[in-house]
């Protein structure tokens, strides 16, 4: 996990909503620092306004890689560490989320995220880039 903090990433993502037929992106930072990821950014929805966006995970290293939880404790998933790429999957009833993150481009990485229930079907795909100082 030494390897995620320190530094500022720069993000870059793209949603893609089948719902609403509707892409969206969102350009922002995240840092992880004293076990939080936070990230900061504006999401431009289809019709071009921004939005201010932010979120914030408790980040946790064990044996395997990185334990994600909520802001609340409750435990999300895990990043695989111990592997180029990883996938991990969450369901949040009645939402199911699945992720797959690459790393063979260390220190560039990105994670792709499928997520589909009653009301919800998108896919998030973001870019890591760590910011040179």
């Amino acid at each position: 996990m030494e390897d995620f903090t320190g530094c500022l990433w720069v993000i870059s993502r793209q949603i893609i909503d089948h719902t609403e037929d509707a892409k969206l992106t969102f350009i922002g930072r995240c840092e992880v620092s004293d076990g939080w990821y936070q990230e900061t950014g504006q999401m431009v929805l289809p019709d071009g306004q921004s939005l201010s966006s932010t979120r914030r995970y408790r980040w946790g290293a064990t044996l395997e890689g990185v334990d994600v939880h909520f802001d609340d404790g409750r435990f999300f998933h895990r990043i695989d560490l111990a592997h180029a790429s990883a996938q991990a999957r969450h369901f949040c009833d009645p939402d199911d989320y699945e992720v797959s993150y690459e790393f063979t481009q260390w220190p560039v990485w990105t994670s792709l995220w499928k997520v589909k229930g009653p009301r919800k079907d998108y896919e998030m795909d973001s870019s890591y880039r760590k910011l040179t100082l």
